[in-house]
């Protein structure tokens, strides 16, 4: 297996004109290819969502993006850290470096159960960022407050509801300082008028110019908080432009038969 080469640019230099360059990203899951060639440029402040049908490769890719799965080609470049993946698995030096710049949120919400919001919160920064409890629990108050849940920072993850839950998620990665927010079907699984909490405080997240990439089967959403929309079929990235040309005027027939099912209902 070959070695995977890694250069971690200095502070402030990229060496492309975009703040996230993916190039090529390939991933295989035994005999399944989930990402295939996949490339995309995002610049600071963009917000673009990721559509296709179920099992188009979209979790994958966004997965790869965090190496939360390590790509098997290709190449990756976040805030001026680069890897270029030729099949071995990064260090966890270069991983540091990447994720340095991403904050992530899933479909689960991954809170722990015995730790109220504020904790929650609070202790991934006094691990990762070394700040003092009180510092971090400050912070913590901060970023509940912003994602309207700070009469909850005492309360545990059993007595929030899902749409609360993920709220807390979603200060969690806050706190972190991201400079991109990676969301993976935030609203999955929630009930429309508790997934629309969650949508609020990302169209707030978009308005303060926050830099996003959405995996979403949300629509709505996608076509007026998005600069662009990106399709995925079948692990490949099929077309890419503004919402309404999207929406509107696909390109591709299986774009055009996706969102003809989806928008049909």
């Amino acid at each position: 297996m070959s070695e995977l080469s890694e250069t971690v640019l200095e502070a402030g230099e990229t060496s492309a004109p975009h703040f996230v360059s993916a190039r090529s990203i390939t991933k295989a899951f035994g005999e399944h290819l989930a990402v295939d060639d996949v490339s995309l440029d995002v610049a600071k402040g963009e917000v673009i969502s990721i559509i296709g049908p179920s099992g188009a490769g979209k979790s994958s890719f966004i997965r790869c993006l965090n190496l939360l799965e390590v790509p098997d080609r290709g190449a990756l470049e976040i805030g001026g850290s680069r890897i270029e993946f030729t099949g071995s698995a990064p260090q966890k030096a270069q991983v540091r470096a990447l994720r340095a710049h991403t904050g992530m949120v899933f479909q689960s919400f991954n809170l722990f159960p015995h730790f109220t919001a504020l904790k929650n919160v609070a202790l991934p920064q006094m691990r990762v960022h070394g700040r003092s409890k009180a510092e971090a629990e400050e912070r913590a108050m901060a970023e509940l407050k912003r994602v309207g849940l700070a009469q909850k920072a005492n309360a545990y993850p059993a007595e929030c509801s899902g749409g609360q839950q993920q709220r807390i998620a979603i200060a969690r990665a806050l706190a972190m300082d991201p400079e991109l927010m990676l969301f993976d079907e935030p609203t999955s699984g929630l009930d429309p008028e508790i997934g629309a909490e969650i949508l609020q405080v990302m169209r707030a997240l978009a308005a303060d110019d926050m830099t996003m990439l959405i995996v979403t089967h949300e629509m709505e959403f996608a076509r007026h908080v998005s600069n662009r929309i990106a399709v995925m079929v079948d692990g490949a990235m099929i077309e890419q432009g503004p919402p309404e040309q999207i929406m509107s005027q696909p390109s591709h027939l299986r774009t055009q038969k996706f969102l003809s099912a989806v928008l049909g209902r």
